[in-house]
């Protein structure tokens, strides 16, 4: 599945309201580079929103080159799977090559070292979609996890109605920085504000088609046949309940893909799962996902290489956390984000407002 297309048209500018001090008076503005060399280093390449990602910062690159008059090269340096090793060997390898600045979602805390590395050799480092916070970075550019978390919880619980019920929770790998703030703001919703919803079991997988699938058909459905609801943490879970063509648009979700799942949720499962992608559309049309929580993808590259040249060709300041927002599809308003997807136009907000009957 291939969202290479999606480099056609988008707009997810929302820097206004993140760069600090960028060209105020008290600031100190430096002579812009003629060439600025950028990696944009994701945790896995296997995963599509990294595609998404790096597709957004190459545009972003394009644009800002003719914006500036400068040329700015975006290396993509994508692990081919989850591996501490390997995406530390990846950010090592762009120190050595000298490259001016690195964008980075973390696998987990270990990135930390290589990313203070990075920045003794005078290397700026932002971090996107997965944090290590306690790194030299000078700024971590997502959606606040915690308040997805709990977003997810009130949308689980509306979908699911009053009495007692059991969920269960799919998460990715463990370690991952934003995974385990998601999850963990839900528990605690679901805790403070809805007693009577148990949490039975949180199963994690390698954020792979293969091993979530298994996770929720073997690891939750097939041990849990009553089960109410499902909380997603990431769109791998679903990934094989569909297959798609190389644009990524057209998408079958047949009835023998993920078939545990799908005759669950035809029998009242409940699913709130996070990403908008138009499988997961799909799903949500065909009703077995009741809301889905869609992460500015594109943003991760677009918004951070502009945060990062405004940085180095300004001395532009970048705040700790930059908060891209995120999006609540349900059915009533799933049309118009697809139509955002055909459009390969995200500038304007999810209208309507998601509302749960």
């Amino acid at each position: 599945m291939s969202v290479r297309w999606f480099v056609r048209r988008s707009s997810c500018l929302t820097l206004g309201a993140v760069l600090v001090a960028c060209g105020s008076s008290g600031e100190t503005t430096q002579e812009s580079p003629d060439t600025i060399e950028l990696a944009f280093i994701p945790k896995a390449g296997n995963n599509l929103v990294f595609d998404m990602g790096n597709d957004g910062a190459q545009f972003g690159a394009r644009y800002l080159g003719h914006e500036e008059n400068v040329t700015i090269n975006v290396e993509y340096l994508a692990p081919p799977k989850l591996d501490p090793k390997l995406e530390g060997d990846l950010i090592r390898g762009a120190i050595k090559s000298k490259k001016d600045g690195l964008i980075i979602s973390c696998v987990d805390d270990s990135i930390t070292e290589p990313i203070d590395e990075a920045v003794a050799a005078g290397i700026p480092v932002i971090t996107y979609d997965s944090d290590c916070p306690d790194s030299k970075r000078l700024g971590f550019y997502s959606m606040l996890s915690e308040d997805t978390g709990r977003e997810g919880a009130d949308l689980l619980a509306s979908a699911l109605g009053s009495g007692p019920k059991t969920v269960a929770i799919l998460n990715g790998r463990a370690g991952a920085d934003n995974l385990e703030r998601r999850a963990a703001a839900f528990e605690a919703r679901l805790a403070d504000q809805y007693p009577d919803i148990e949490i039975v079991e949180t199963v994690n997988c390698m954020e792979t088609a293969e091993s979530c699938s298994e996770g929720i058909e073997e690891g939750i459905i097939e041990k849990y046949p009553d089960l109410d609801g499902l909380f997603v943490v990431g769109l791998w879970g679903l990934l094989d309940a569909c297959t798609c063509s190389d644009s990524g648009m057209t998408c079958q979700c047949e009835d023998d893909q993920m078939p545990k799942w799908k005759t669950a949720s035809k029998n009242g499962l409940k699913t709130v799962t996070y990403d908008s992608l138009p499988f997961e559309l799909e799903l949500l049309k065909q009703g077995y996902i009741s809301a889905l929580l869609g992460q500015k993808y594109f943003g991760w590259g677009y918004d951070t290489v502009r945060l990062m040249y405004d940085h180095l060709a300004n001395n532009g300041k970048v705040g700790d956390f930059i908060d891209s927002g995120f999006d609540v599809v349900c059915p009533n308003n799933v049309d118009d984000m697809k139509t955002k997807w055909e459009a390969a136009d995200f500038s304007t907000p999810l209208e309507p407002e998601c509302e749960l009957q």
